[in-house]
């Protein structure tokens, strides 16, 4: 029997999993709409005021995915998104549904671990940023 290519197999998924393991975040997250001040988005070109407020949450990283949860009463969002669509380098943008099935936006700067990302809505151009808490 060959051992080098087993070893090196066994070698390389041992790898994999480590990266997978580095990856692994929990830390709280404060939302807020990117510009903090308009009570619509666009100039007010969309119907509905987006919440403009502060609101706080917690950010689970467990693998390829990353899950949200409000801990504020209002807006009350959570979400669920599989972040295997990010480059190696650790950024890109993902794509998730909320839970009336509209589609929304995540994108992330380099990195791991705790850091911003910016949320955009699919039919309005809100963007709200997610900034690690200190």
């Amino acid at each position: 029997m060959r051992w080098g290519p087993f070893l090196a197999t066994l070698i390389g998924l041992a790898g994999a999993s480590h990266i997978s393991g580095a990856a692994d975040a929990i830390w709280v997250a404060a939302s807020s709409l990117e510009d903090g001040i308009s009570p619509y988005c666009a100039g007010g070109q969309f119907p509905g005021p987006e919440w403009t407020g502060q609101a706080d949450g917690q950010v689970d990283i467990k693998g390829t995915r990353l899950t949200y949860t409000s801990t504020s009463r209002a807006p009350s969002r959570s979400f669920t998104v599989d972040l295997k669509a990010l480059q190696p380098d650790g950024s890109g943008k993902v794509v998730g549904k909320d839970d009336r099935n509209k589609e929304f936006y995540l994108t992330f700067e380099p990195g791991s671990g705790a850091r911003p990302f910016h949320m955009t809505s699919a039919i309005n151009s809100c963007r709200r940023v997610y900034t690690p808490r200190t």
